[in-house]
């Protein structure tokens, strides 16, 4: 994996240290080994996964100042926080999933690999986005959660006012933005940057930039699969 993922970062631009790359290989090795007890990821390959999982999480990287403070929805298999915790050990990072099982796998990485200022919990985010996790956060990633309708209302509350959410998206995502009008427009949030890649030949893939403007009303999110059933 080591030589693989440090191929791949360089053809892309992306300086990584010797040590970082051994944790990526014990990220790797840890994930494969999960995989087989619960379902995390479909791709497996260590090609496949220093491109589509190591090297896509961390096309963020640039937009993330040191000492942020950051919150992962949907955090999974711990993409993209992993990668960028791995790359800046600077970053405050809390992981959130549904899943009890993901949150324990991720504690287990977290404490395998020596990562410390992060933390992965289990929770709803239509719960915790009402308690004390609301309007803490610089930065909210979220990769392979929902559609940016729904998307949106899962993350804006919990960002500070000039806070932004870093959306990564496929093919789909000019549709989705033109779908979300009304969510950008109720949720007090705008469309700062989109920032195109490449991962696969022939395939784009898309960092959209969104910019928190003002406080969000309290009744975001709504509860009872309501983002999801009814979007905005």
């Amino acid at each position: 994996m080591k030589q693989i993922l440090k191929q791949i970062l360089k053809n892309k631009g992306i300086k990584i240290e010797e040590n970082q790359l051994e944790k990526f290989d014990q990220f790797y090795n840890l994930l494969m080994e999960e995989n087989k007890r619960q379902n995390l990821t479909r791709i497996i390959s260590k090609e496949d996964v220093a491109t589509k999982h190591f090297f896509d999480s961390l096309v963020a990287i640039k937009f993330i100042p040191n000492n942020s403070n950051i919150i992962d929805i949907g955090a999974g298999g711990g993409f993209p926080s992993i990668p960028l915790k791995i790359m800046n050990s600077s970053l405050n990072i809390t992981m959130v999933d549904s899943e009890n099982k993901k949150v324990e796998f991720l504690n287990t990485i977290l404490k395998k690999l020596n990562l410390e200022k992060c933390n992965a919990i289990h929770g709803r985010v239509e719960d915790i986005a009402h308690d004390e996790y609301r309007e803490k956060f610089d930065i909210c990633v979220a990769r392979a959660v929902a559609p940016l309708q729904t998307l949106l209302e899962y993350c804006i509350p919990f960002l500070k006012i000039n806070g932004v959410l870093l959306a990564y998206k496929g093919s789909m995502a000019n549709e989705e933005i033109l779908k979300a009008k009304n969510a950008f427009s109720v949720l007090n949030c705008n469309l700062h940057q989109i920032y195109k890649y490449v991962i696969e030949e022939n395939r784009e893939n898309y960092l959209l930039i969104i910019k928190k403007n003002g406080r969000t009303n309290l009744k975001y999110p709504r509860r009872n699969n309501n983002p999801r059933k009814n979007p905005l």
